[in-house]
């Protein structure tokens, strides 16, 4: 009871906090929480911006006029940049152009693409029939690795790997460690082999690489296992709807292009690009990445 009067009571001095921005007399509407100039904040506005931030389900009063709050000090500043005539700026108005681009894009491809996308059960079923042995839950290998620095020592130390604790000697000695899992399909299918349908505690290799000549001691394989329809059915569906969206974004831009005058620069796009390669920052950027 006591809580309950103390909200009530709170709530009661809520309207006084925006008694310094209101000049008219008039009392507002129900709907109207407060009213800036000539623009109106409705509740419909307060519930909109409370469950944007997150705040949709708060029971403290305080958050919800401290959004109120924020809300009219908003208006209040943007009518203010308005009356100095900042609206009427080059960059702002680019800044609105791009915004209302992006705003009409998204509108577009809703309703020339996304909302063309269909995806029936029949589509489903057919998919999943059609792809039933590629339809999994991957398997994988928990994996170690050694890496010797160059061929003659990986021949020579190659012994130590196979011999009880071998392998973590190796490692101290050399380099290497802890791989973690490698899921079946995130490999090249060249180096699969080393990975899949191996035993446990199997030593594979060499994987001659950049840095030196790679063993993977395999701890722990886990096999695929395969999915029914019912475990593989928002999966495909997800995939199906995508790949759609896809075609569907495709033809529409491949029309688009097809029927409006499109004029690419070359020239200076070629300029453009070789001058970005010549900068000093461009230069150091691909010294790291060859090293």
């Amino acid at each position: 009871m006591k809580h309950n009067v103390m909200t009530y009571a709170f709530l009661l001095s809520v309207p006084f906090l925006f008694a310094a921005c209101q000049k008219a007399s008039s009392p507002l509407p129900e709907d109207i929480l407060a009213k800036v100039g000539n623009t109106n904040i409705s509740q419909t506005d307060l519930k909109k911006k409370l469950k944007d931030m997150g705040l949709d389900s708060s029971k403290d009063p305080n958050v919800t006029s401290e959004m109120l709050n924020q809300m009219v000090d908003n208006s209040l500043l943007a009518m203010e940049a308005r009356k100095e005539g900042l609206d009427k700026s080059p960059e702002f108005r680019k800044k609105i152009h791009e915004y209302e681009d992006r705003l009409l894009r998204k509108s577009l491809l809703k309703k020339d693409v996304d909302d063309k996308v269909k995806v029936t059960d029949n589509d489903i079923v057919t998919y999943y029939n059609k792809h039933q042995k590629d339809i999994k839950q991957p398997g994988y290998v928990d994996v170690r690795q050694v890496v010797f620095p160059d061929e003659k020592t990986a021949k020579k130390e190659y012994s130590m790997l196979k011999r009880k604790g071998g392998f973590k000697k190796a490692v101290r000695l050399f380099k290497g460690g802890s791989v973690g899992k490698i899921y079946e399909g995130t490999v090249p299918p060249k180096f699969s082999t080393f990975f899949f349908g191996v035993p446990e505690g199997s030593i594979t290799g060499p994987i001659p690489l950049k840095d030196g000549i790679h063993y993977f001691k395999i701890d722990h394989a886990v096999k695929g296992v395969q999915l029914t329809l019912e475990q593989a059915r928002e999966g495909i569906r997800n995939y199906l709807k995508n790949r759609q969206n896809k075609t569907k974004y495709q033809a529409l831009v491949n029309h688009l292009r097809s029927t409006t005058t499109v004029q690419i620069n070359n020239k200076a796009l070629v300029s453009m690009i070789a001058k970005s390669a010549a900068t000093p920052g461009a230069v150091v950027q691909d010294q790291k990445k060859n090293k």
